[in-house]
This record gives structure tokens, sequence and C-alpha cells, in this order.
């Protein structure tokens, strides 16, 4: 039996989940920075917790097994192709830092907007003492580095330039998202 077309099958599905999955934190977390009541800025942190555990993860775990044997099924090396390399270390920071950084972050946005649930009013200092720099980056980060993901897939560089253009790209796409969505969601 050939495991070629489960494997990706597999893959594909990881990507769905995982992007479904982030693009749905996204959205949970533009509604919490737009939250100016205390119940809505709880939920937010509710659904951003509850989407990247039953989407984003699952999806991350697909897309790494399936993918650690389709590069032993196709016969490719870890380091040969730049494309193949540019997937599989952002992939492994990505879920490292998801699973850190962006991890605590969320948890700790959802404990301490519990609270707020209960009537505490959202004032700024609360919101953010409930939103790390560091965590607001993280998830900022998430979307553009999973399309450069995506992109070295799809495109498949042979050249490392464009690799590091592809990342360049994300860095500054999820340093204007940190910026600009914070402000434009509380319009």
């Amino acid at each position: 039996m050939d495991l070629y077309p489960l494997l990706r099958l597999m893959h594909v599905a990881g990507f769905i989940l995982l992007g479904g999955g982030l693009l749905a934190v996204f959205v949970s977390e533009w509604r919490g920075y737009g939250a100016r009541d205390p119940a809505a800025f709880a939920e937010a942190a509710r659904y951003t917790a509850l989407l990247y555990d039953a989407l984003a993860l699952p999806g991350a775990l697909l897309i790494g097994v399936s993918g650690f044997f389709l590069v032993g099924q196709l016969g490719l090396g870890w380091f040969d192709p730049p494309w193949l390399a540019g997937m599989w270390g952002l992939f492994l920071f990505e879920f490292i830092e998801g699973n850190t950084v962006t991890r605590f972050q969320f948890r700790r946005t959802l404990r301490l907007s519990r609270p707020f649930a209960e009537g505490t009013p959202l004032t700024e200092d609360r919101r953010r003492e409930a939103r790390t720099r560091l965590g607001q980056v993280a998830h900022f980060l998430d979307l553009p580095l999973f399309s450069a993901i995506v992109w070295c897939g799809v495109i498949r560089p042979e050249r490392w330039s464009a690799v590091a253009v592809a990342i360049a790209l994300a860095v500054s796409a999820a340093a204007l998202l940190t910026v600009a969505v914070p402000r434009l969601a509380r319009r």
C-alpha cells in the first residue's frame, strides 16, 4: 500500500485546520481588542483559547507528523531544497513559539479576564495587564509566518534569498499588524 496519498491528505487537512484556526484566533483577538464591554473581552479570551486548542494545535500536529513522513517517503533531504528547509524551519519555530509564548499569552489573558465576566470594569490598565507586548507580537506573527510556510510549499523556491525575502515580508507584516490591529479594532 502506498502511503503517499494518505500522508498528503493528512498534510492538506492539517494546513486547513491550522490556517482556519489561526484565522479564527485572529478574528477573536480583533474582537477582544475592540471590546468595550468587560464580558465581551472575557468572551473573546475564551474563544481564543478554545479555537487555538481545538483547531490550530491539532492542525499543527497533523502537519508535523505527516510532513515528517512525507520527507522520508519522497526521499528529500531536510536541508537540500531551500523551500523544504524554510518550511520545516518556520514550522518548528512557529510550533515552539505557539506552544510557549502564544499559549502563555492567551492563558494569561483568559485568567485575567475572568473577573471581567463578573462585572469588573474593563479599564485600559487592566486591558494592558492582560496582554503583554511580546504576546501581541507572537499572536500577530502566526498568520504571516503561516503564509510564508504555505508559500514555500506551493512555490518551492530553489534560492535561499527567496525564502529570506518571504520571512522578511512575514516579519514586516507581523510588525504592522501588531501596531495597527489594536488601534483599528478600537475605532
